[in-house]
C-alpha cells in the first residue's frame, strides 16, 4: 500500500508538535495543583521524600491519579479546558505518521489512554496499548530489537490495526438505534440487536418475536443483529431476520452478512447455519431453518495472506456497522424487496447505500480510500467515547468533584 495520508487533514506536523507540547505542560499543572490542594488520604505516601513534586509529576503523578479517583480519573482531566479541548480535537488537527498511519499523540496523551482503558467498558477505542505493552507509568512499550532483528509487530501496536472493543461496539450499536429512532415510521418494524454473541442475538429475536406474538402482533417484523460470532472468534457479522410474531420459531428469511467473502461461500457459513439450528430448532422430518439462509456478504475486508502487520484490516466493526445501516434504509425506501426480493438485488441496494466504502451500487471504492475511511471512524469513535465522559462531568454537581481544586485557571 502506497502512503496517500488521511485525506481528511493536512494538519502540519510542527502544529501538532506544539499542541502536544501544550498539552503535557497543561496536565502537568493540572497534577501539581491536584497535589497541592487534594483531601484525598494516600497521596503522600505515593511518592517519597527524596522525590520533589516536579519529578513526581514527570513520573508516576498521573498513574497514582487514576488509583485514587478510580471512577472519575478522566472526568475531572477534562475539567480542564485545554486538556478537555485537545483529547476531543477533530481529525482535522492531527498529524498521521508513517505508512501505518499513526496519529502523532503527546506524552501524557497516550499515558492518560493506556491508564483509561484499566477501567472496563470506559476505553477510549482504538488509541491505547494493551495492559502488555505498558510500562509502569502508562507509557507504551516499544520492543527492543538489535541492528539485525527486526521490529516484532502485531496488530495490538497500531491505531490503524487494533480490534474494537465494547466501548466501540456500544458506540457503533447507540448510532443503529438512533438511525432507527429518528427516521419515520417503517412499513416493517426494526429492531436492533448487539447484545451478546451472535448465539444470544439470534435467541434473542426469537424470544422478542415471541413475546410480540403474545399480545396479539401479526405484522412481519426486521431484526437487524451487528455481534462478534462468539467468544472464541472475534471477527464480527450483520444479520437479517424476517419474523412472523405469531411464529417465532421458524423465521421466514434470514440473510447473513460477512466482510471476509473472497469468492464462493463465505469461511463463517457453516458456523452460522450450526448456530441458526440450534436456535430455531425443528421438528424430526421438517427442513431446517438454515436451508433458507441466504449470503448477504460484501467484499470489503482484505484476507491478511501477505499484508504486513501494519496493513492488517481488522475494521469489521466498521463494515457491518455501515451494512446494518444501509439495511435500516433499504427496510424503509423498499419493504417489499425485503419481504420477496431476491438476494443479489437486496445487496446491490444495500451497496448503492454505503457511500464510505461504494462508489456506486456494486462498485467498491480502492483499498486505498477505504483504509482512510476506516482510519477516520476509528479517531470520530474515540472522540465520541470522549465526548460522552466530558458531558457526563460538566453536567455533574460541583459540590461532588472530590477535589478542592482540580485545575488551573
Amino acid at each position: 500500500m502506497l502512503h496517500r495520508g488521511v485525506c481528511q487533514t493536512t494538519f502540519p506536523k510542527s502544529q501538532a508538535e506544539l499542541a502536544n507540547q501544550l498539552f503535557d505542560e497543561a496536565v502537568k499543572q493540572f497534577l501539581l495543583n491536584w497535589m497541592e490542594h487534594a483531601t484525598i488520604s494516600g497521596l503522600a505516601n505515593s511518592f517519597t521524600i527524596d522525590t520533589t513534586p516536579h519529578s513526581f509529576v514527570e513520573e508516576g503523578a498521573l498513574r497514582t491519579f487514576f488509583r485514587l479517583h478510580v471512577e472519575d480519573a478522566l472526568e475531572l482531566l477534562m475539567t480542564d479546558r485545554v486538556i478537555a479541548r485537545h483529547l476531543l480535537r477533530p481529525i482535522s488537527e492531527v498529524y498521521f505518521e508513517n505508512d501505518a498511519y499513526e496519529p502523532m499523540l503527546a506524552r501524557f496523551e497516550r499515558r492518560i489512554y493506556n491508564l483509561a482503558m484499566h477501567r472496563e467498558h470506559l476505553e477510549v477505542p482504538f488509541r491505547y496499548s494493551s495492559p502488555s505493552r505498558q510500562g509502569d507509568y502508562g507509557d507504551t512499550l516499544i520492543p527492543a530489537v538489535t541492528s539485525d532483528e527486526p521490529i516484532r509487530e502485531d496488530i495490538g501496536m497500531y491505531f490503524g490495526t487494533r480490534r474494537s472493543d465494547e466501548t466501540a461496539l456500544s458506540i457503533l450499536g447507540g448510532q443503529l438505534r438512533r438511525e432507527v429512532a429518528v427516521s419515520a415510521p417503517s412499513a416493517l418494524p426494526i429492531h436492533i440487536i448487539t447484545e451478546g454473541y451472535m448465539t444470544e442475538s439470534l435467541q434473542a429475536v426469537r424470544e422478542h418475536a415471541a413475546m410480540l406474538g403474545s399480545i396479539g402482533e401479526t405484522q412481519p417484523q426486521c431484526f437487524i443483529i451487528q455481534r462478534r460470532h462468539a467468544a472464541d472468534d472475534r471477527h464480527l457479522g450483520a444479520a437479517l431476520l424476517l419474523m412472523d410474531p405469531q411464529h417465532p420459531g421458524r423465521p421466514q428469511r434470514i440473510i447473513f452478512g460477512d466482510t471476509l467473502n473472497p469468492g464462493g461461500q463465505p469461511p463463517w457459513w457453516d458456523k452460522f447455519r450450526a448456530k441458526i439450528d440450534s436456535v430455531f430448532a425443528q421438528p424430526e422430518g421438517v427442513a431446517p431453518v438454515s436451508d433458507i439462509l441466504e449470503d448477504g456478504g460484501v467484499k470489503l475486508q482484505r484476507l491478511h495472506d501477505g499484508v504486513p502487520v501494519r496493513h492488517q484490516d481488522i475494521d469489521c466493526a466498521f463494515y457491518t456497522a455501515s451494512m446494518c445501516r444501509s439495511l435500516i434504509q433499504l427496510i424503509h425506501e423498499s419493504p417489499e424487496l425485503v419481504l420477496t426480493g431476491d438476494i443479489k438485488s437486496i445487496v446491490s441496494r444495500m451497496t448503492a447505500g454505503m457511500p464510505e466504502y461504494y462508489e456506486e451500487a456494486d462498485q467498491p471504492r480502492s483499498p486505498e480510500l477505504v483504509r482512510e475511511e476506516n482510519v477516520v471512524r476509528r479517531w470520530n469513535t474515540g472522540q465520541e467515547a470522549l465526548r460522552k465522559i466530558w458531558q457526563r462531568q460538566t453536567n455533574a454537581p460541583k459540590a461532588a468533584l472530590p477535589l478542592k481544586a482540580v485545575a488551573a485557571s
